[in-house]
């Protein structure tokens, strides 16, 4: 149930339909462009999936991902059982544990041990953490699977365990298997994710810490120290393996960052040196929070303090202190390295550390509530059984909680807004248009249109800010050969100029994405069409602008419909086309079309909650008259004078 649940949920909840945030990923992993370092894995699992047929290629992304949380809830119930069985062992007589009452059962119990590690399961893989990356293809948790993945062999490759001398041979060659195993898990996730990478690593040597005489002790040490056990270090030949492997993974995991742009057919070359940070440009702000304060803010804080003090007791008692190192030290590295509490447009490259943080206070929470349990199960009080099975019960209702929290905040299945956004972007441009785009996210949105459902091929897309990119400019300029004078442009000022754009205008229908750095001189070639504002090749008058706003209604009306049909809020789109209209009311504003630039801003008041200009629900209605009715006064006085003379 640990495991098939969440799997589960998270493909029913995967996206079917394009989404900002997995754009970047698609044209990675489908259109095979190299975009920084990272998605080693993520390129194999969808390319292998992608042969399925089953459902949109967008779906199939989104599948690897679901399969991902799925393992990663296997891989963390069987480190939070182990931890629950080692937790629940009496500590030594004269100890504080024994001193409060804490000292533990003579046994653990495997039956209560299975049920808590099955709820904190639940409880980390139903969070809108989880759920939010398994549900797009390129999510974080691959990277997340890989890290519990690298910290499960680790616990299996520090494990003492009794051995005589005729099984000795035949458990080193198993052991040694294991390190082997644990180098080439740990580089496909640096492959994958460095920071997943890096907090793995951590982890494993946290624990290695915590295990006496593993890490300094060396292999003499350990096997000195353990009388009729096997020593947990192998051999100097093993570990040159074990490094050797996790270098060689990595290596060929990462080799298509340097190989792709030597393709001779390559789909698109951005270069070697492109990070994910520069995607974010029209991203959604959010505060860098930390995992702590994500738990209390979706699950409560009572769970945290009975994380916090499960977390001690583990620490107190010996059998269980190498198993809760792994989760302490990946909740200090998220606490020093937080990530954005929710990247809509773009993914933050720390997300897999917060998920794994979030699992590491899930691990807590399940051993104070087993000690609660087991508390009062032995207390002589009455109700002491009726009042342990409450305090279970009280577990069980945080995975309700956070399964509904990702419920309303991680289902993507009915989000159609963004495909809904490049149908009408695509769809409405005349045959061999070119359009100008200086935002990074929306080029993204474009490409990965093409790339999963063929898209307007024959529509050139200029990316401003990836211009500098690998050979992006050349490859544009063997497309176009009108667009020599505007690439110029750019390379010399960074900006376009009347002729660059005008000679590309000639040839095609130039339809642009506004830069408010333009003059006045450009602004005056400008017109609204749709969602874009469309540039003539010579400055227009107010007739044809009028003109053209007046049929440009109909997909912004499709867009916006989308949106308010929706069942879960898209914020990315709404972000998107509030930026938009705000464009287009500025240009039309400037030009001198006062009433319709109001228009166009009262609609992106329906798409954003705070307004910069306004106040107040009476208010914004009351200065909303008042600006509309002084707009349209001007040109009525205007008119009047100049009958009179």
């Amino acid at each position: 149930m640990a495991t098939v649940l969440p799997f589960a949920l998270a493909l029913v909840r995967a996206a079917s339909a394009g989404q900002w945030r997995d754009d970047l990923p698609a044209v990675r992993d489908l259109g095979l462009v190299a975009v920084g370092v990272g998605g080693g894995l993520s390129t194999a699992v969808t390319q292998a999936l992608a042969l399925v047929p089953l459902g949109p290629r967008t779906f199939r992304a989104a599948l690897g991902s679901a399969l991902a949380l799925g393992v990663s809830a296997r891989l963390l119930y069987g480190m939070v059982r182990d931890l629950l069985l080692a937790a629940a062992h009496r500590a030594p007589a004269g100890s504080w544990l024994s001193r409060l009452g804490l000292a533990g059962g003579a046994l653990p119990s495997p039956r209560l041990s299975s049920l808590l590690a099955a709820i904190a399961t639940l409880t980390a893989a139903l969070s809108p953490t989880w759920q939010r990356e398994g549900t797009v293809g390129g999510g974080a948790m691959l990277a997340t699977a890989g890290a519990l993945g690298v910290v499960r062999i680790a616990q299996r490759c520090l494990a003492r365990e009794p051995m005589d001398a005729r099984g000795r041979g035949r458990a080193d060659v198993q052991r040694a298997r294991w390190w082997i195993a644990l180098g080439a898990l740990l580089g496909a996730t640096v492959a994958e994710s460095p920071m997943a990478g890096l907090a793995a690593l951590g982890a494993a040597l946290a624990m290695s810490a915590a295990v006496p005489g593993v890490l300094w002790g060396g292999p003499q040490k350990a096997g000195r120290q353990g009388e009729g056990r096997q020593g947990v270090w192998p051999s100097a030949k093993v570990l040159r393996g074990a490094v050797l492997a996790a270098i060689g993974v990595a290596v060929l995991l990462l080799a298509p960052l340097a190989l792709r742009p030597l393709a001779p057919r390559a789909w698109a070359d951005l270069g070697r040196a492109l990070s994910t940070e520069r995607m974010a440009a029209l991203d959604v702000a959010s505060a860098h929070t930390g995992a702590l304060s994500a738990w209390v803010r979706e699950v409560g804080v009572v769970s945290l303090l009975i994380a916090v003090g499960g977390a001690l007791l583990a620490v107190a008692r010996a059998p269980a202190r190498h198993l809760v190192a792994p989760f302490l030290a990946l909740l200090v590295l998220d606490s020093l390295l937080p990530a954005r509490a929710a990247g809509v447009l773009s993914a933050d490259p720390l997300t897999a550390v917060r998920s794994l943080a979030v699992a590491g206070i899930a691990a807590g929470s399940a051993v104070g509530v087993q000690e609660a349990a087991r508390a009062l199960l032995h207390a002589r009080v009455p109700l002491a059984k009726s009042a342990a099975v409450l305090v279970v019960m009280f577990h069980v209702t945080l995975v309700a909680l956070t399964s509904e929290e990702a419920g309303f905040a991680a289902d993507r299945s009915e989000q159609t807004s963004a495909e809904v956004w490049a149908d009408e972007a695509l769809g409405s441009l005349e045959p061999r248009a070119a359009i100008l785009v200086r935002s990074p996210a929306v080029a993204w949105r474009l490409w990965a249109a093409r790339l999963t459902r063929g898209e307007r091929p024959d529509v050139v897309v200029i990316p401003v800010p990836l211009l500098n990119r690998g050979r992006v400019a050349l490859n544009l300029l063997l497309q176009e050969p009108a667009l020599e004078p505007l690439l110029r442009d750019f390379a010399l000022s960074g900006e376009p100029s009347e002729l660059g754009l005008s000679t590309l205008a000639d040839v095609r229908p130039l339809h642009v994405e506004l830069d408010r750095r333009w003059s006045r001189r450009l602004l005056s070639h400008l017109s609204v069409d749709g969602l874009w504002l469309e540039f003539a090749p010579e400055p227009l008058g107010p007739s044809d602008r009028k003109l053209a706003a007046a049929e440009s209604v109909v997909p912004l009306r499709r867009t916006l419909a989308a949106l308010s049909e929706a069942t879960m809020p898209d914020a990315s789109t709404s972000a998107v086309l509030a930026e938009t209209l705000r464009g287009h009311s500025s240009v039309i504003g400037m030009l001198g079309e006062r009433l319709v630039a109001q228009t166009f801003l009262d609609t992106t008041r329906q798409l954003t909650a705070q307004d910069p200009f306004v106040v107040g629900g009476p208010i914004r209605l009351a200065l909303t008259g008042v600006r509309q009715a002084s707009v349209a006064r001007k040109p009525v006085l205007g008119r009047g004078a100049a009958r009179r003379r």
